[in-house]
């Protein structure tokens, strides 16, 4: 059944229902990002069928998008904004909303790439406005792919573990298992992860928990393969872009 406790199972985001304009029962589930005039990232699933759903952005983004004097519709702008969520399998509607249909046991990997497909318009959205970017936040970027993993884990955002110098270390998330933290590819955050890592395995505190460093490729493939090589020497590490394609 798609419900909010449905919805909250595979994202861990706020949720409630909602009634679409045709009167079809759906949800609007709040994320935590949002556009660069600062509107709150709501998105919206739509149970279409017994084993699909549909997850759109219900036009919003287009209205805060036109509001910022954005015209998506010029040829230039409207090819850039589709190529923008080309990777995501996003559609974009000719009424002015983005859309996905998933099967239903793919939820929390759809609704992922759909957040994603969002922040890639985001960040196009800074581009025409010759504005600088939102600090990208890696950890709630990763969140919905971690979860999508297996959604039946639970997941604890930062999770405290005492390390053998008895100092207490902050990882991004707990989920199942793993302790998971999500890092740029510098050195700087290389660092300070391989001492929190080590500290942590050390020490007899963390059992049965392990360590996994997710490092971010998407944008300097050639650092962030560097970093990953130092810490794949003692700590299991994943690329951002394997993560992001997770398979049920």
């Amino acid at each position: 059944m798609v419900d909010c406790a449905w919805a909250q199972a595979l994202t861990k985001y706020d949720c409630r229902p909602v009634r679409g304009l045709n009167g079809a029962s759906g949800l609007e589930v709040g994320t935590p990002f949002s556009l660069p005039d600062g509107s709150a990232i709501n998105l919206y699933i739509l149970p279409i069928s017994d084993s699909h759903i549909e997850i759109s952005d219900n036009g919003d983004t287009l209205t805060h998008l036109s509001g910022m004097g954005i015209d998506v519709w010029q040829p230039a702008r409207f090819r850039g904004l589709k190529d923008a969520i080309a990777k995501q399998a996003i559609s974009f509607e000719s009424r002015g909303d983005f859309r996905m249909i998933a099967q239903q046991k793919n939820g929390a990997l759809a609704f992922a790439k759909f957040v994603t497909g969002i922040l890639a318009i985001n960040s196009w959205a800074s581009d025409q406005l010759h504005i600088s970017a939102p600090e990208r936040d890696l950890a709630a970027e990763a969140e919905p792919y971690i979860i999508a993993r297996n959604p039946s884990e639970i997941i604890v955002r930062s999770p405290h573990v005492r390390g053998a110098s008895r100092a207490e270390h902050v990882f991004d998330f707990r989920h199942g298992l793993d302790l998971i933290d999500v890092i740029a590819p510098t050195p700087q955050s290389t660092g300070g992860v391989m001492r929190k890592v080590g500290d942590v395995c050390n020490g007899p505190f963390a059992d049965p928990y392990s360590p996994l460093i997710i490092v971010d490729d998407r944008f300097e493939f050639l650092k962030a393969d560097k970093e990953i090589g130092i810490l794949a020497s003692m700590v299991r590490t994943q690329p951002f872009s394997d993560l992001i394609q997770v398979r049920h």
